[in-house]
């Protein structure tokens, strides 16, 4: 599938309108046909043109090596508010390689506007405590989603919860976060120093998560090696804490994006 028709019917989405969304899902399904695409969207049309419909796919993941805890993920790009120069090397758009990938977002994104009940029953499951990243791809949308998201967060508080955001505005106009989350303010964003100052002083806020462009690709293998990090950090230029790539792993008291003890440190990656 081409990656100007998914930005397409991604828009659609972003925008409410699911039934236009629909009937483009058919016309790249009859131009670009594909098993695994025809599966994955042919399920995400009946899905926008009737949202009562079960979720078709997972609302929420759980674990990988990279990644060992829970997640949730939106449709990345027209549906980040905040976004400014991160959409020219977002990692989240690699993801839409996969069908089942893509399908999930749209899927997501529509449920939390709709269905936020689904989104909360599928917390049902964890009844221990348990980190939560809330946004692998995507952003909180709008001010109401925010509010969304903390409704549901303030019920689940044996649940860790954080994240990266750009969505600023949505953050600063919401109602007050739940005990449980905790924010790392997102670079490549669009806004002002004055509104960076604004929400970097919320309580939620842990602190600023930098991604630092070195001039060269970079795989996800090389964050985690020390060289790399010795370079990364020059590059940066100021007192840091360098993420290694895998969450579960970066420090030995947990990981440093959702904890206390991290409050007001740089943490950078490499763009990739």
């Amino acid at each position: 599938m081409k990656i100007s028709t998914l930005h397409t019917i991604a828009n659609d989405i972003a925008r409410g309108r699911l039934a236009a969304a629909a009937r483009r899902i058919d016309k790249a399904l009859e131009s670009e046909p594909g098993p695994a695409w025809n599966r994955y969207l042919a399920r995400l049309a009946i899905f926008l043109r009737d949202p009562s419909h079960e979720p078709f796919a997972s609302i929420l993941t759980l674990g990988n090596d990279k990644l060992p805890f829970l997640s949730f993920s939106g449709l990345p790009g027209a549906a980040c508010p905040g976004a400014g120069d991160c959409l020219s090397f977002c990692y989240s758009f690699k993801s839409w390689r996969y069908p089942a990938a893509f399908a999930r977002q749209a899927q997501n994104l529509v449920l939390i506007r709709k269905r936020p009940d689904l989104v909360a029953a599928a917390f049902d499951k964890y009844q221990d405590p348990i980190d939560f990243r809330l946004y692998v791809d995507g952003d909180f949308d709008s001010v109401a989603t925010v509010n969304t998201w903390w409704k549901i967060l303030g019920k689940v508080q044996h649940i860790k919860c954080y994240g990266y955001s750009k969505s600023f505005y949505e953050l600063l106009a919401a109602d007050p976060a739940p005990p449980n989350y905790r924010l790392n303010l997102s670079s490549g964003h669009n806004h002002s120093a004055a509104t960076v100052a604004k929400i970097a002083a919320l309580p939620m806020t842990r602190g600023h998560f930098i991604a630092v462009d070195i001039g060269r690709a970079v795989k996800s293998a090389d964050h985690g090696d020390r060289a790399h990090q010795a370079e990364l950090r020059a590059a940066f230029g100021g007192a840091c804490f360098t993420c290694p790539g895998r969450c579960g792993e970066c420090t030995p008291a947990g990981h440093a994006c959702g904890s206390d003890k991290f409050k007001n440190v740089n943490i950078i990656i490499a763009a990739h």
